[in-house]
């Protein structure tokens, strides 16, 4: 596994801003210009590099997995998160349902019915959204703990809490998908 900080010429920090990752990325693509039509392996590489550590979560893993910390792929749920999941699962079954009935729908007045229901399943969606933002937000401003907590050996917070943002970004990308098929209704 290549070392994507070392790669970017990049700390080994989670503390980095998507603009530093994109700075060096910069840098590091206007150096080295294959030929047209072709991508280095190296090339390639660097665009992986800036992919991962410009998203916090997958930065998280790959930080975990540069100290070797072994990952849990079978993590458990908080009961916050279990509460947010029921929320989440409501407002994606009733928006699937209402999307249903509108593909269904072969008249134009039996389309019009269901736009208050459309309304309503968009405005649930978007406030699990707002939900997952938060607890992710709350979540990667553990990331300067964690770091302090590395230099103590002490992974159990941070790999803990890369299973908890895995789901937050399971249900968001799960929500955006919901929202954009709403649209249609």
């Amino acid at each position: 596994m290549a070392n994507l900080f070392a790669v970017l010429g990049l700390a080994e920090s989670l503390l980095l801003e998507p603009d530093e990752v994109d700075r060096s990325w910069r840098a590091l693509t206007q150096d080295s210009s294959p030929n047209p039509g072709e991508e280095s392996d190296h090339g390639s590489e660097i665009h992986r590099a800036r992919q991962i550590l410009s998203d916090p979560v997958l930065r998280l893993e790959h930080w975990l997995e540069t100290k070797s910390v072994p990952l849990d792929r079978g993590s458990s749920m908080e009961p916050e998160l279990m509460d947010l999941f029921s929320r989440i699962h409501s407002a994606l079954e009733k928006a699937d349902s209402v999307y249903d009935r509108h593909q269904k729908a072969t008249t134009t007045l039996a389309k019009a019915l269901l736009s208050r229901e459309a309304i309503e399943a968009q405005l649930a969606v978007q406030n699990c959204l707002g939900s997952i933002h938060q607890k992710k937000s709350d979540r990667i401003e553990l990331f300067p703990d964690f770091e302090e907590a590395a230099v103590r050996e002490d992974f159990s917070a941070p790999a803990t809490t890369l299973g908890q943002l895995k789901f937050l970004k399971k249900w968001e990308q799960q929500c955006q998908d919901r929202l954009l098929k709403l649209i249609e209704c």
